[in-house]
């Protein structure tokens, strides 16, 4: 993937996953509840999140490794580090 095209992709997904975010806090500031907001926020959050995070790692990693464009070994290598991070989260009782 070229880095033009995973710049855009990751503005349009982080953008979706901010607004969504934005909103949800917003309306639960107010004390007005949207209970379909409610129940697809963690889907939005794990289908335009998770894959923008994981395209922005594998960017910088092909960026630090003067690739030409983002390989599929630089995206295996930013899911290792996800997964990582998730692990150590886990580990030291994060999702308790």
């Amino acid at each position: 993937m070229h880095y033009s095209t995973a710049k855009w992709l990751i503005g349009i997904l982080a953008s979706i996953v901010i607004a969504t975010t934005v909103f949800v806090f917003y309306s639960d500031h107010k004390g007005v509840t949207y209970p379909l907001l409610e129940a697809l926020y963690k889907p939005i959050i794990l289908i335009a999140g998770v894959p923008a995070l994981l395209l922005a790692i594998g960017h910088v990693i092909a960026r630090g490794r003067k690739e030409e464009i983002i390989s599929c070994k630089s995206l295996g290598r930013s899911a290792t580090v996800i997964l990582a991070l998730t692990a150590y989260r886990w580990m030291t009782g994060y999702f308790d």
